[in-house]
């Protein structure tokens, strides 16, 4: 008995040893697989103006093809000035030395320094990263910055810059979480090395998910009262991926949150329970062969188990936008899409409608959203010229999604222009 207990331990033990180097803390190498050298070729009217590079991730849904790709606004700004896709100006995807393809604008946000492109169609040569919202927890917790720098490029006469395995990885730990001043960017303060190439790239946890974006470094320099330097000091920033989703769930672009590490985990817990059960057998048959067989009572028939209680149906949730104003007599719309809806006085594309010339609506003044995961909705000023305002008057930023919750309100430039989001 001893020797079948001590084989069972030993087993376990192995088991679990073998798995030890796929929990091991250190650099996920399957990110590579998820990151991509973006170049912008730009032309301005028939003349070739140079190429411009930097990186890109893809997001989607876990084990689908991505067709998705995140990165900088600053890494196609060139594109966007000279006329975007409606000029000569081209973006390409560049999986290896020739072989790549042409990337699309799906939308932007030049205040965040985000971008999201988009394939003509899913490719099987890069998968989905997966996004974590950053938490203090973070603080201190190695991170890696995933790239295809410039001087990294140049350091040496590569024969390669475009492969998975030709992107670097830099480490480092997460110094804190704070809102950039002025444009109220939330981000990542880190002692990782952002250089050119890396912007738009994925800084990621040591389990292989994105929490932020590669995105900038400043350099604070020291003089003496001669004016010589005496130091230099880097610190560098990634874009919160907070910032990130309000983008995606604008354009129903897919994203997986968080990272699905539970096979592994069953198949340990399982192998767990597997020992467990079968020591406990064996102590069982042998306690019953050290004791005298009793008069085993006859087995009664169990009662018919009563049928059990089905809960009552919960009827779903049907987010709505109200109109206050007076011009719409309580109009409501809903919110129930994954593109939301869009309020002003254009009527080709707005919801709900305001009259033209009315005091404080642009054409496209702002787009309501529903968070079904959170149960909130999510309202961004359009950029508008009078600007949007929650009801204790608090005007929002323009382009970044403001959470509200069911019976919130806010208004158009005036007060007269006021809506409620609400759960029908």
């Amino acid at each position: 008995m001893k020797k079948r207990m001590t084989a069972l331990l030993l087993a376990l033990f192995l088991m679990l040893s073998s798995a030890a180097p796929a929990l091991a803390s250190g650099f996920d190498r399957e990110v590579l697989d998820g990151v991509v050298y973006i170049q912008e070729d730009v032309y301005l009217e028939g003349e070739y103006l140079g190429s411009w590079r930097g990186t890109a991730f893809f997001v989607g849904e876990r084990g689908k093809d991505p067709q998705y790709l995140v990165t900088n606004h600053h890494v196609i700004e060139h594109f966007l000035a000279t006329g975007g896709g409606q000029g000569e100006s081209r973006l390409y995807v560049v999986y290896e030395q020739n072989d790549y393809e042409e990337a699309f604008l799906v939308d932007y946000n030049a205040d965040m320094d985000l971008a999201v492109l988009k394939l003509d169609q899913p490719t099987d040569k890069r998968i989905a990263l997966p996004l974590e919202l950053p938490t203090q927890d973070l603080v201190g917790s190695s991170v890696y910055a995933v790239g295809y720098p410039s001087v990294a490029d140049n350091a040496v006469n590569a024969l390669a810059s475009f492969r998975t395995e030709d992107a670097t990885v830099t480490t480092g730990s997460v110094s804190r979480l704070l809102t950039e001043s002025g444009t109220g960017r939330r981000v990542l303060q880190l002692d990782v090395s952002i250089q050119g190439g890396n912007s738009g790239g994925p800084l990621v946890t040591e389990d292989g998910t994105v929490v932020g974006i590669n995105t900038f470094g400043v350099t604070i320099t020291h003089y003496n009262q001669a004016g010589e330097v005496t130091s230099e000091a880097s610190v560098d920033y990634a874009l919160n991926v907070e910032e990130l989703i309000p983008l995606l769930d604008k354009n129903g672009v897919p994203y997986q949150l968080g990272k699905n590490d539970f096979p592994l985990l069953l198949v340990l817990i399982a192998a767990v329970v597997v020992v467990v059960v079968v020591v406990v057998v064996l102590l069982v048959g042998r306690s019953r062969r050290a004791q005298p067989a009793a008069a085993r009572p006859k087995a009664q028939p169990a009662p018919a188990p009563e049928p059990a209680p089905q809960p009552a149906p919960q009827p779903q949730a049907n987010p709505i936008l109200r109109s206050l104003s007076a011009q719409h007599g309580g109009a409501t719309v809903s919110v129930a899409g994954q593109q939301g809806v869009l309020v002003g006085r254009d009527g080709s594309v707005c919801s709900i409608v305001f009259k033209e010339g009315t005091p404080g609506v642009s054409a496209r003044h702002c787009s309501v959203v529903w968070d079904g995961r959170t149960g909130e909705f999510l309202l961004t000023d359009l950029k508008s010229t009078y600007g949007t305002f929650l009801a204790t008057g608090q005007k929002l930023t323009p382009g970044v999604a403001c959470r509200l919750k069911a019976g919130d309100t806010f208004y158009l430039g005036e007060q007269s222009n006021a809506l409620r989001v609400e759960l029908g």
